[in-house]
């Protein structure tokens, strides 16, 4: 064999090792975010292997340095943003990967309004968006966490988006009505329904109808529903 033969087999060797080589950063060093592929089904493939390298960089003393400080300061940080973005587009089966495996915070606060996963769902509120509630309140979510106004709770935001089928899961999961971003007030919940005219929701709230039946008004408008 020649020695350019050489060279060449050795060249194309070392090229097959550095894109095999899980511990490289050949094919993911121009992104190590997670939610910027978090909201698309098509991507989940991406969204997992830039997890996986980032598991193994930081479990391995193989990994370069900068892969590792990478990992650490983008893939970690941006795996709760990756979450809400994935919430929010419903993008099931992402939800369930973050969660499950990367381990992400249920009841991070996220973006302007300081939004949990749960909240961002109620604001959707398809039964896309009520499968992955169920999912995230039997894993811990806060279901009256707080945003920042004029976000309120979950139950608030799915009434205010008369998403009536997702604030019927969240009472019926213990959603409890006199929460507000201030503190308890009793009735809170059952006044916004009536003042949102959502009279279907109402006789779902506790002592709502009660509430109705003591201005005429209110019964006119609403309290055909109570019983």
């Amino acid at each position: 064999m020649t020695t350019i033969k050489r060279s060449i087999l050795l060249l194309i060797s070392s090229l097959f090792v550095i894109v095999i080589n899980p511990y490289t950063s050949f094919a993911y060093k121009k992104n190590f975010s997670l939610s910027s592929v978090a909201s698309f089904p098509s991507t989940i493939n991406e969204l997992k292997d830039r997890w996986f390298f980032c598991d193994k960089c930081l479990n391995s003393t193989r990994c370069s340095s900068d892969d590792t400080e990478q990992c650490k300061t983008i893939t970690l940080p941006d795996r709760n943003e990756a979450l809400n973005l994935a919430v929010g587009s419903a993008n099931s089966e992402a939800v369930y990967f973050l969660v499950n495996t990367v381990r992400a915070d249920i009841n991070s606060p996220m973006g302007e309004y300081k939004e949990t996963p749960l909240i961002v769902a109620s604001y959707y509120g398809t039964q896309k968006h009520q499968k992955i509630a169920s999912f995230l309140i039997s894993h811990g979510a806060n279901i009256n966490a707080t945003a920042v106004p004029p976000i309120d709770t979950a139950l608030i935001t799915a009434i205010w988006k008369k998403n009536t089928e997702f604030a019927k899961l969240l009472l019926r999961n213990g959603a409890d009505a006199s929460v507000t971003v201030s503190g308890k007030k009793d009735g809170y919940v059952c006044k916004y329904a009536i003042q949102k005219k959502q009279a279907v929701i109402i006789p779902y709230i506790p002592d709502c109808c009660s509430i109705v039946k003591q201005d005429p008004n209110w019964i006119r408008e609403t309290g055909y529903l109570c019983p």
